[in-house]
C-alpha cells in the first residue's frame, strides 16, 4: 500500500533508494512496458529523497514514490513518443507536464516512459513499434492489456510501481485496469491539468491515475488534488448505487453476468451501500445518438491525426490506427447532432442518478487472447468497438469513474465501474473504495494528515 510504503519512509523502517533499486531490478524482467527508463536520475531523485526523509523533511505526501508516466505526457529530459515513430518528439522535451510538475511538487521519483497505443487511440493496448506489453493475469495463452495505457496498466499489475499516471478518453484507464485486475481512475475534464499531454479529443481527454487499490488511489487522489469540495451524497447517509436497467448490464458476456450479479448481491449486504435497480433512460438515448451519427473521439481525432494518412506518414502508422483514422474521417461531417446535445445530456444523467452514483460492469468481456484479437482486421475492429462500448459513452456524458476488480475480478480481468456526473470524483473515489475488498484502515485524509 502507497500509504504504508510513505510511513516506512517517515519511521526510517525504507528509503526511497533501496525501493526504487527494488523496482528497477524487477523492470530488466518486463518487456515492452517502457518506452524509456532513466534509472541515472531516477537513482539522484530518489537520494535526494532519502536524505530528506532523515532529516524529517519530505517535500510532499509521495516524496520517494516510484512513478511511471504514460508517454503521451511530457516529462523533460524525456521524449515523447506517443507510442508512434510518427508523431514523436525529435529530442527530449524541456517542461513537465501540469500533471507531472504536481507528482513532482509532492516529491514523486520519475522512472520512466510507458507504452500505450499508438495515438492512444486503440482500446486493444497492441503497439507494433514499440512491441506490447504483457498482461500480467495472462496463462499460457497471453491476453490484451487493454487500452491506450497498457504499459501503465501492466506497470502497476506486475508489481513494479505503486502508481502510473495514464489519460482516457473513451476508456483507456478504465479498460486496462479492468484487464489486468487493479483500480483504474478516469478523472473529471479538467480536474487535473491537460499542458503537455499529446491530444486525442479535446473535448474528451482526460488524466487518469493506475494503483493496486481504491485506499492507494484515494491516497494519492488527495495528495494531487486536497480540495475537499462537496460531496455529490451526504457523508453520513449510505452511498446509493444505481444499477441501470440497460446494455451497460444486460449485454454482456455471460462470464460478466454472472461474476457482476454476485458481485451486486455481495455488495447489497454491506453497510454504507444501496442499490436501487431502475432505468436511466439517458444511457439508451446517448448511445443511439453517437450509434447514429458517430463519435465525438472519431471526429476530434482525425481533425488531429488525419494528416498522417497523407503521404510517407501513412506506411509508418499502425495498420489498425491508420484503419480507424480512415473510418473516423466519415464521422467529421455527421458528427455534429452529437456534439449538440452533449449539455442536455450531461445535465439529464445528473437528473436520472437523483444523487446517486452509476454501477455496472468495466468491460462487457473478460480480456481477450492476443491471437483471437489480432486473428484478422475485421476481428481487432469488433473487438475495439466492444472493448470501449461502455466507457466510450460515459465518457460522452462526462463521467468520472473508478474501475474496481472486486473478488476473482482481480484474477479474471472483470472490473466494477463505479461512475458519477461530472465533477463529483470524490464520489466515486470513496464509493470504490467501499467496493474494493482490499481495504486500508484509515481513510486517505487521515493518513495525509500524519505526514503533512
Amino acid at each position: 500500500m502507497i500509504a504504508e510504503l510513505i510511513s516506512r519512509f517517515g519511521r526510517l523502517e525504507d528509503t526511497p533508494t533501496g525501493v526504487l533499486e527494488d523496482v528497477l531490478r524487477d523492470l530488466q524482467n518486463e518487456k515492452h512496458v517502457l518506452t524509456c527508463l532513466v534509472p541515472g536520475e531516477a537513482r539522484e531523485r530518489a537520494a535526494a529523497s532519502t536524505e530528506r526523509w532523515s532529516e524529517g523533511r519530505p517535500v510532499g505526501c509521495l516524496d520517494g514514490l516510484p512513478v511511471a508516466v504514460k508517454d503521451c505526457i511530457d516529462v523533460a529530459g524525456m521524449p515523447t513518443t506517443n507510442g508512434s515513430v510518427v508523431d514523436a518528439s525529435p529530442a527530449p522535451v524541456v517542461r513537465d507536464a501540469g500533471i507531472v510538475q504536481l507528482l513532482r511538487a509532492n516529491g514523486a521519483v520519475l522512472i520512466g516512459k510507458t507504452n500505450l497505443s499508438e495515438l492512444a487511440f486503440s482500446g486493444v493496448g497492441t503497439n507494433p513499434h514499440f512491441g506490447s506489453p504483457v498482461n500480467p493475469l495472462s496463462g499460457p495463452e497471453q491476453l490484451i492489456t487493454g487500452g491506450s495505457s497498457s504499459g501503465s496498466a501492466a506497470a502497476v499489475a506486475s508489481g513494479q510501481v505503486r502508481l502510473a499516471l495514464g489519460t482516457d478518453t473513451s476508456g483507456s484507464v478504465r479498460v486496462p485496469a479492468a484487464f489486468c485486475g487493479i483500480v483504474g481512475y478516469k478523472a473529471s475534464e479538467g480536474r487535473f491539468p491537460r499542458d503537455g499531454v499529446r491530444t486525442l479529443s479535446p473535448t474528451l481527454d482526460s488524466i487518469g491515475l493506475l494503483t493496486p487499490t481504491a485506499a492507494d488511489l484515494a491516497f494519492v487522489a488527495a495528495a494531487l488534488d486536497p480540495r475537499e469540495g462537496q460531496p455529490y451524497f451526504q457523508t453520513a447517509g449510505p452511498v446509493r448505487l444505481v444499477m441501470p436497467e440497460d446494455e451497460v448490464v444486460t449485454d454482456v458476456a455471460p462470464e460478466v453476468a454472472a461474476w457482476f450479479r454476485d458481485a451486486v448481491e455481495e455488495i447489497a449486504g454491506l453497510d454504507g451501500i444501496r442499490i436501487d435497480r431502475r432505468p436511466l433512460p439517458v444511457l439508451a438515448e446517448a448511445q443511439e445518438l453517437m450509434d447514429r451519427h458517430g463519435t465525438l473521439v472519431a471526429a476530434e481525432a482525425f481533425a488531429r491525426y488525419g494528416r498522417f494518412l497523407d503521404g510517407s506518414s501513412a506506411a509508418l502508422l499502425d495498420p489498425a490506427v491508420a484503419r480507424r483514422l480512415r473510418s473516423a474521417s466519415g464521422v467529421v461531417p455527421t458528427v455534429g447532432p452529437v456534439r449538440a446535445r452533449m449539455s442536455e445530456l450531461r445535465e439529464r444523467v445528473a437528473v436520472e442518478l437523483a444523487g446517486g452514483l452509476l454501477l455496472c460492469p468495466t468491460v462487457r468481456h473478460a480480456p481477450p487472447a492476443v491471437s483471437v484479437v489480432t486473428a484478422s482486421a475485421d476481428a481487432f475492429d469488433r473487438w475495439n468497438a466492444r472493448i470501449l462500448r461502455t466507457t466510450m459513452l460515459l465518457s460522452y456524458l462526462g463521467m468520472p469513474g473508478v474501475s474496481v476488480p472486486r473478488g476473482d475480478g482481480r484474477r479474471r480481468g472483470l472490473g466494477l465501474l463505479v461512475s458519477a456526473p461530472s465533477g463529483h470524483d470524490p464520489a466515486v473515489i470513496r464509493a470504490a473504495q467501499l467496493l474494493d475488498d482490499l481495504p486500508e484502515k484509515t481513510s486517505p485524509r487521515e493518513q495525509i494528515g500524519t505526514l503533512r
